[in-house]
């Protein structure tokens, strides 16, 4: 039976696939794409009576086109089909979806849609994970240096900016309350064996992954950093795990830098982080 889908892509990209190309992908899968949505500025509308309609709503792209899309699908009754396309694709590799656009497209026929958990840090969603403190600091900051310095250059000044001037963060995971320079939210059950945020199992136990370090010695946090880059998460003792299905981050702050499957935003303070256990159905 053919398939009717609308694909929301991203055409701007470097690595996008071009929509003719796509087409021809599809029909050979048996699959009718309906309609086109390009992500960015205004996608949302676009996109909104499709969803409503419950319609299959597929996203070719990065972490940060699936994020997007799959944050308007959670709690409706449309279905995402989650398809590899992007400079990192940790989510479609976690799901075990084959990084081979043919491959991915060819085997939907002989899938059921499932459902699947999404995490939300106050109203933004997120497929993969989130964090405060360094990271997101060091980012901004990249940002704004990388037309100057370069992009090596810009990341290095920027780590270096943010190891200096980092901030604490007042942490309530159940009855424990402490500070911490850096907390990593993941949607589920997140294993560091390599890096940050690159081995999950499932995407349906119900679970934030919590890491945070109670230090606040620039040292420590320095090594952390080292062993970070080189993958060696698993022999640090600097990391305090849990794994709840909420965390409360307070500051004194109105807003923070909150970064979410690698996008940076400003959120209010304090931040909510929560789990929504098979929130968001797809097929892959």
């Amino acid at each position: 039976m053919n398939m009717h889908i609308v694909l929301v892509d991203n055409p701007e990209s470097g690595s996008a696939i071009p929509r003719k190309e796509l087409r021809e992908k599809c029909e050979n899968a048996n699959i009718t794409i309906d309609e086109f949505v390009a992500i960015g500025d205004g996608f949302e509308r676009q996109l909104a009576p499709f969803i409503a309609a419950g319609k299959t709503i597929a996203a070719i792209g990065g972490d940060g086109t699936v994020s997007a899309v799959a944050g308007l699908v959670a709690g409706t009754k449309a279905t995402l089909i989650p398809l590899p396309g992007g400079t990192l694709n940790h989510f479609t590799k976690d799901l075990d979806i084959p990084q081979d656009i043919d491959e991915a497209l060819a085997r939907l026929a002989t899938l059921s849609p499932r459902a699947i958990d999404i995490a939300k840090v106050n109203d933004t969603p997120f497929i993969n994970n989130s964090s405060i403190g360094l990271y997101p600091t060091s980012l901004r900051s990249r940002e704004q240096l990388e037309s100057a310095l370069g992009k090596w250059s810009a990341a290095i000044v920027a780590s270096w900016r943010a190891f200096v001037s980092f901030k604490t963060y007042r942490v309530t995971i159940g009855n424990e309350t402490f500070a911490t320079p850096f907390i990593f939210v993941g949607n589920n059950r997140y294993e560091l064996d390599t890096a940050v945020g690159t081995n999950r199992t499932r995407l349906d136990e119900g679970v934030l992954t919590v890491y945070a370090t109670k230090t606040q010695s620039r040292l420590t946090l320095l090594k952390i950093a080292l062993f970070a880059l080189i993958g060696r998460y698993k022999q640090l003792d600097e990391f305090e795990e849990f794994f709840p299905t909420a965390v409360t981050i307070k500051t004194g702050r109105a807003a923070l830098s909150v970064s979410h499957d690698g996008e940076v935003s400003k959120l209010k303070s304090p931040l909510r982080y929560v789990i929504q256990p098979k929130a968001l159905t797809i097929l892959g």
